[in-house]
């Protein structure tokens, strides 16, 4: 309760802050919203001059990239401050002032690294994600949609693990925000399916680098159904990353020295 407390706190000061300059926090949404519709908009034009994405209705795809949006929307809104909070506060030495705060420094930033920009993303992928609903008449109250969401959630705890080993890194070598954009460059997989790769490739996204999981698994169970062994199949990867994050940065946060670089 303590740490949802905080959540409340944080989000309120946020929105206190944002809201002090209203016209900049629309124009930023609206910007994001924009830029985020753009990719439906090449993919209409896709389909609309070629057979598109093998496998792939326009509409299937359109459910694909709304997942994709709001996955990485919500690890905007809720998480994407995590890392550069740790990156900057230990390349400048202040990261003590989490330490001797009276929660665990994981939890606490955790709960504390809101970014109102990503609710502008979260929003323009539910729409997508409800019009695709509408068009491939999806039963919403289903079997196939429950599973669709727990495996949203799977997708955003890869992300948050891999935040997690990010920030990690900071303790070992101060500055590590080229991690941090090769990441983000390695996620440009996710905009595609998982299926238009082959042997290696497929094998590593899946169960090394689960990226699929972020878009790929959570629209293929609804499109097509997705086996109990498969699902199983697709949490040990992400169990396994989130336990070694969380492993990494426990043995890391040691090596802290308040000396900044």
């Amino acid at each position: 309760m303590n740490y949802l407390r905080l959540f409340r706190k944080t989000f309120a000061l946020e929105l206190s802050s944002e809201m002090a300059y209203k016209t900049n926090f629309f124009i930023k949404s609206f910007s994001l919203i924009t830029a985020d519709l753009i990719g439906p908009l090449v993919i209409l034009l896709i389909y609309s001059s070629s057979f598109g994405v093998p496998g792939w209705s326009f509409e299937q795809f359109l459910l694909f990239q709304g997942t994709l949006i709001f996955v990485m929307g919500l690890s905007h809104f809720l998480i994407i401050m995590f890392p550069v909070q740790v990156i900057d506060s230990v390349r400048e030495g202040t990261f003590d002032k989490t330490l001797i705060k009276p929660y665990n420094p994981l939890l606490y930033l955790s709960f504390t690294s809101v970014d109102l920009e990503g609710l502008a993303e979260v929003l323009a992928g539910l729409f997508l994600i409800i019009y695709s609903f509408i068009k491939l008449n999806l039963i919403l109250f289903s079997l196939s949609t429950l599973l669709y969401i727990f495996l949203i959630l799977l997708g955003f705890i890869f992300l948050y693990a891999a935040f997690i080993l990010m920030s990690s890194v900071a303790f070992l070598f101060i500055k590590s925000f080229g991690l941090f954009d090769l990441f983000f460059k390695v996620m440009d997989v996710a905009r595609y399916p998982i299926n238009i790769y082959q042997g290696v490739m497929r094998f590593l996204f899946t169960f090394m680098i689960p990226i699929g999981i972020v878009s790929f698994y959570p629209a293929s169970v609804l499109i097509r159904g997705l086996d109990l062994l498969t699902i199983v199949k697709i949490i040990i990867p992400i169990a396994i990353f989130l336990i070694f994050s969380i492993w990494m940065w426990n043995r890391a946060i040691k090596n802290y020295t308040s000396a900044g670089g």
